[in-house]
């Protein structure tokens, strides 16, 4: 279990590992939530405060009937657990998120967007090719000096990348840069919101720390969401269709709070929420919309399951405010 957690077990221990954990979504949750606590006293730059965590955690473990298929990971888990705790305890880490990789230069450089309520393609000349989602921006530059293909991300992007070991694909989305390794992955990195989102489809892709060493190896499947404010990084599963929903025109939406929901209208529909009634914000819903349809169609149905009602008012030279109450 901790050359997983490490990094450091072979390619069919971690196949076997992750084979037999998806056979219980009750251990695979488990793990993700040991696995996010080893990266957050990993990721501290300062002696970690871990025990409330931790105590819910262990509780968890502890609680857990012992069905004797699983007892042997069971146990794994505790021991991980435990060897965490001692870790968090006793030692400062040195890893920072990564912020000095890139150079800024002007010549070469090529940029891409995609406005308001659009989805662009970027094809580029050694077969990458690149999604970019409403109101995002790709910043491309290839260093050759030091042989790397070196983009920056603002907003949303979905990767398709043509690995080539000479020539490494780097991307920086806010304080993360996103190493591939022969990839197709999904970056969130919009400004407003208060985490970046590195999803991994299928291949190989690493989080890297500032001095270039790595913080976290994805594996497909697994989506990591880091909090600035935080300093902390979370990891969870997530399916293949929630992450290409938006190339294909729709909101997958998966439990996701409506103050979240209604940043993504935003975003698509250049209409601004002020809501009123803050005990709306934490709403949880789930449901699939086609991008299609008008944004008064989504009011509508958001409207009937949350029980909220709203009242637009209209602009002219600036954005419409709907306004929920």
């Amino acid at each position: 279990m901790l050359h997983i957690l490490t990094g450091e077990a072979t390619p069919a221990e971690k196949e076997k590992f992750y084979r037999q954990l998806a056979t219980d979504k009750n251990e695979e949750e488990l793990f993700y939530e040991v696995k996010s606590l080893w990266l957050q006293t990993s990721m501290q730059n300062t002696v970690v405060d871990t025990d409330s965590d931790f105590a819910d955690l262990w509780k968890r473990i502890k609680n857990r009937p012992e069905a004797p298929v699983y007892s042997i990971r069971r146990k794994m888990l505790r021991y991980a657990a435990v060897f965490l705790m001692v870790l968090g305890l006793g030692t400062t880490a040195g890893y920072f998120i990564a912020q000095h990789h890139f150079r800024h230069l002007a010549f070469g450089t090529q940029t891409y967007s995609a406005t308001r309520g659009s989805v662009s393609i970027v094809e580029f000349a050694d077969g990458s090719k690149v999604w970019l989602n409403s109101e995002s921006k790709l910043t491309y530059y290839e260093d050759r000096q030091n042989n790397q293909r070196m983009a920056e991300l603002t907003g949303e992007a979905y990767f398709e990348i043509a690995h080539r070991e000479d020539f490494p694909f780097v991307v920086k989305a806010g304080q993360l840069v996103v190493r591939d390794l022969g990839t197709t992955f999904n970056i969130k990195a919009y400004p407003e919101d208060n985490y970046i989102e590195t999803s991994l489809v299928e291949g190989a892709a690493d989080i890297l720390s500032e001095n270039g060493k790595t913080i976290l190896a994805l594996k497909p499947g697994e989506s990591a969401m880091y909090f600035p404010e935080a300093n902390k990084m979370v990891l969870r599963s997530i399916a293949e269709n929630v992450l290409s929903a938006w190339r294909d025109g729709k909101f997958v939406i998966r439990d996701q709070r409506l103050e979240d929901i209604f940043r993504e209208l935003s975003r698509w529909y250049g209409i601004e929420f002020r809501i009123e009634n803050d005990k709306l914000r934490d709403y949880r819903f789930t449901g699939n919309i086609k991008k299609t349809i008008t944004a008064q169609h989504v009011l509508k149905m958001l409207k009937t399951a949350a029980g909220f009602d709203y009242r637009i008012v209209e602009n002219v030279d600036k954005p419409d405010i709907v306004i929920v109450y």
